[in-house]
């Protein structure tokens, strides 16, 4: 019995040790704008009410003094009201007979909300074994139906064991009492978010994925048409179920419901038609929260906006990234950071689940060209048609170009471009995050920078023993500490040239930072600096364009160091706004030095584009 309230509960007295091996029972309670709580079910009876007398003493005005009570009843725990003022409901139905009640079920008392949990056996889930569905002869038939239970490996995914319980949480097993409702009905109004039905949506998900496994995106990269009618028939089958067995409040619209669900499972949920509208210039969809996307709003102002259309978890989002890029040759079974060009003239990034990021994270850029060199950036704005004409130069004649990257910029895109002026005849290795950068180009290496867990040689000793093979041209993009070391040997003459990108500010604090990712003695900095300022032929800044364009190369510099070990950044060409508010590229009369060593080469370059 209570010995009184406290924080609108009645705590119960500590209760005789139970042995280990029985069965636990516990009642959990939700408070309204305040916690949850446990409290143990012993023997065959549980009160709730406001008064001092019950098991559980809920202090507010809209519970009755005796309220409901649990009890076992046919090796069940059935709920009954006590004729309360206020009501008692089970999952959104009013009790008016003693109702049977399981893990799953949620019990709506006034402002709390009660669920029982523990591995009683009384309480149970009901198993699907079984389910109606429609056959091919349009007849219904009985098929016993596999189910995802808590803790179970992903249906998508190698069977590698029990899920973190964190990760089931996101694809939609397990309960998670941070979720639970304050309010006997719920139904959402028009465009508001709900959880009751993103989880019940992603329940049936789950279970089609669980029983289809054709619908696994790592195994074809179109759906069979009969494959189609059997999750289609399996997702009528669990709804149908679901309604029967009232788990389906009434209010729910199941065609709306069905249809979000089939468009997740066979189509790209949300996206499909978001990416069909060519004013949608990007899209980014995190969890199951609303889709932001970015307009086109007409003279090169975007639109930025909250539509009404989301995923219903994180679950159906992997699913469609996934799908994306099985679609386009970029997928690999296991990956998280997936990054590539998809449909519409998007550029996909994703970002999915496990990872120090809680939701799984995609955003969608559109490019208006393929940008497969530094001419079709020319034609956007992100570069002088002289400019591109000095880089083109110096990508053929494998000098070391080091771009520098600030901003919301697309530095991958601008990457893929300069990757595009390099001659085929040329020994290239490649490094990216996930090895897909020179995909297109037969012969060339290909390095993936983040591990796997069947890797048995460190990135180090890979590129290493490729550089000593002979390479003309290092490519390394966004470089991170994992091959600065190898970048700092290929400007120092490992190999006859490099193309490095990274993220950094201007070109003094790209310079830095590569010299500070590629040692841990912070002393040894400035000298390393200094040494690949000696070392680099042309630095690239690439930033936000000086009207707002969403790409521009704002500066290219050449990197001297005079006497004195004086490091100066000598401006070669530069982007400045005229007084009419447009774009204007000029060269400031400065001629690189390695232009001579390029003539030598065989490469011109006319002298015209350095003239002011």
């Amino acid at each position: 019995m209570p010995a009184g309230a406290c924080g609108g509960f009645a705590p119960l007295a500590a209760s005789a040790a139970r042995s280990k091996r029985s069965p636990v029972l516990r009642v959990v309670v939700h408070e309204k704008g305040g916690r949850t709580q446990r409290f143990n079910f012993e023997g065959d009876q549980f009160s709730v009410g406001r008064e001092e007398d019950n098991d559980l003493v809920l202090d507010r005005v809209n519970v009755s003094k005796h309220h409901l009570r649990f009890r076992r009843h046919a090796g069940a725990i059935e709920v009954l009201d006590l004729g309360s003022t206020n009501g008692t409901y089970v999952n959104g139905r009013k009790v008016a007979q003693p109702r049977s009640v399981r893990r799953s079920d949620r019990i709506y008392v006034g402002d709390y909300i009660l669920m029982l949990e523990g591995d009683d056996d009384s309480i149970a889930p009901l198993e699907r074994g079984e389910i109606v569905v429609t056959g091919s002869d349009g007849k219904p038939q009985t098929r016993a139906v596999a189910l995802p239970p808590v803790n179970a490996t992903d249906p998508l995914g190698p069977a590698a064991g029990p899920l973190p319980p964190e990760v089931a949480k996101m694809i939609g097993r397990g309960d998670d009492d941070s979720a639970l409702f304050t309010s006997a009905r719920r139904m959402p109004a028009p465009g508001v978010q709900s959880s009751y039905l993103d989880k019940i949506a992603n329940r049936v998900l789950s279970t089609v994925l669980l029983n289809v496994r054709a619908l696994d995106p790592m195994t074809a990269s179109e759906l069979p048409e009969s494959v189609r009618d059997e999750a289609l028939a399996l997702v009528d089958g669990l709804l149908g179920q679901m309604r029967t067995s009232q788990e389906l409040e009434e209010g729910v619209d199941i065609d709306a419901l069905r249809g979000t669900i089939t468009r997740e499972l066979l189509e790209l949920g949300p996206l499909t038609e978001l990416m069909k509208d060519p004013q949608v210039q990007e899209i980014q969809a995190v969890g199951n929260a609303p889709i932001r996307v970015v307009r086109d709003g007409g003279g090169g102002v975007p639109q930025v906006e909250l539509v009404d259309r989301r995923f219903s978890g994180d679950r159906a989002l992997v699913l469609a990234v996934q799908r994306l890029a099985r679609k386009w040759g970029f997928s690999s079974e296991g990956a998280q950071i997936i990054e590539g060009k998809v449909d519409d003239g998007f550029s996909m990034y994703a970002l999915l689940p496990p990872t120090q990021v809680r939701s799984a994270v995609v955003h969608l850029r559109r490019n208006k060209t393929d940008a497969n060199n530094l001419n079709a950036l020319c034609d956007e704005g992100v570069l002088s048609s002289d400019m591109a004409e000095l880089i083109q130069a110096a990508v053929r004649g494998c000098r070391r170009i080091l771009i520098v990257a600030s901003g919301a910029t697309d530095l991958d895109r601008f990457m893929g471009a300069v990757v595009g002026e390099i001659p085929d005849e040329l020994r290239v290795v490649c490094i990216s995050d996930t090895g897909a950068l020179g995909s297109t180009r037969p012969g060339w290496i290909q390095v993936r920078r983040i591990t796997d867990v069947a890797d048995t040689v460190a990135l180090s000793d890979s590129i290493g023993i490729v550089l000593r093979g002979g390479t003309d041209l290092l490519v390394s993009q966004r470089c991170r500490h994992e091959d600065a070391a190898a970048v700092m040997d290929a400007f120092s003459g490992a190999t006859r040239g490099a193309i490095v990108s990274m993220w950094g500010i201007d070109s003094a604090h790209g310079l830095w930072r590569l010299a500070g990712l590629s040692t841990v003695a912070a002393g040894a900095i400035q000298a390393l600096t200094l040494s690949l300022a000696r070392s680099v032929d042309l630095l690239v800044r690439l930033s936000v364009g000086v009207c707002g364009e969403p790409m521009q190369i704002v500066e290219i510099i050449e990197p001297r160091v005079k006497e004195g070990n004086e490091l100066i950044h000598m401006p070669v060409f530069r982007a400045s706004r005229t007084e009419a508010g447009t774009t204007e590229f000029k060269a400031t009369g400065t001629v690189p030095t390695f232009i001579r060593k390029l003539a030598e080469a065989g490469i011109a370059v006319p002298m015209r584009i350095f003239k002011t």
